[in-house]
């Protein structure tokens, strides 16, 4: 037997869309499996011990919920999404483990399924919606199930993610946030995320930069990216139409219709020259989701 899973980053919150709005990207968290003596779970090019590995703790959990045996397997994780950087690497993993359970015990779960497990792991859909389903959703959950709707991304706008080598936590980045928000900064955020929705599907796209404006978040977590004003005003003077901070950070995200490289280099080259190492890559949209291939 031999499985290979391929799950997406994905870019969440885009502004005023807190909690709610989540794009799939395409860098990938790898999964192969294959029939072995042994089981056994090992990274590419990393060295993560067992009890730290989000992936594994997924497996077992499902081996547990479903009374299954666990069978001789190797399996080897490539990561390309980056660790607390806000792209979304929990949620891959998350997602990744489930799809792998599913596909080597043959349980054909159905996403309410996959999404009641990793619940339990990550609350929120904006990161596992568009992990699983690929594409730009509006995603909301609650007690009993999860809605979305995948809204076609409009192929004009180019992506790109300045990410600063900084982890953030999520955690962390959440307890920085106000416990309770007045009905003001409530009404602003709802007007943004409904504009952006309505931006993207008409190709309004010089209502973007309005539209990634945000009271409930990101006022808060800037404070935790160094220099994050002096990124945002350096995208959107090269032609930026839009500046957000990616989850919870320590990612940038910039959408533009062109000037991309220049984009990236001018904001790295900026952060560099403050003492701040970081990378940035172009991206686009994965629209097709955890994808497998079983032989």
């Amino acid at each position: 037997m031999e499985i290979k899973i391929k799950v997406p980053a994905s870019m969440s919150n885009l502004g005023a869309g807190f909690d709610t709005f989540g794009l799939a990207v395409n860098l990938y968290n790898i999964f192969d499996i294959k029939s072995s003596k042994d089981f056994s779970v090992k990274f590419v090019d990393l060295e993560i011990k067992d009890e730290e590995n989000l992936f594994l703790k997924v497996f077992y959990r499902c081996i547990e919920l479903f009374k299954k045996e666990k069978l001789p397997l190797e399996i080897t994780i490539k990561t390309e999404i980056p660790f607390s950087r806000g792209l979304g690497s929990s949620s891959s993993a998350i997602i990744g483990a489930i799809k792998a359970f599913d596909a080597i015990y043959d349980k054909k779960l159905e996403h309410d399924d996959i999404f009641k497990i990793a619940y339990e792991f990550e609350p929120h859909p904006d990161n596992l919606v568009p992990a699983l389903m690929g594409g730009f959703n509006v995603c909301l959950k609650d007690e009993e199930q999860t809605f979305f709707n995948t809204i076609d991304f409009p192929k004009e706008l180019k992506i790109i993610a300045i990410i600063p080598h900084i982890n953030i936590l999520t955690e962390q980045a959440r307890k920085i946030l106000p416990k309770s928000i007045d009905i003001k900064d409530a009404i602003y955020n709802i007007q943004r995320s409904n504009l952006l929705v309505s931006s993207l599907i008409n190709k309004r796209f010089e209502l973007l930069k309005e539209a990634v404006q945000d009271k409930l978040h990101q006022p808060y977590r800037k404070s935790l990216i160094p220099f994050y004003e002096n990124i945002e005003l350096l995208a959107y003077e090269n032609g930026a139409k839009a500046v957000f901070i990616s989850g919870s950070g320590s990612t940038v995200g910039v959408f533009c219709l062109e000037n991309e490289e220049i984009i990236g280099k001018t904001c790295t080259e900026f952060l560099k020259s403050k003492g701040v190492e970081s990378t940035y890559k172009i991206l686009s949209v994965d629209e097709e989701g955890a994808s497998l291939w079983k032989s």
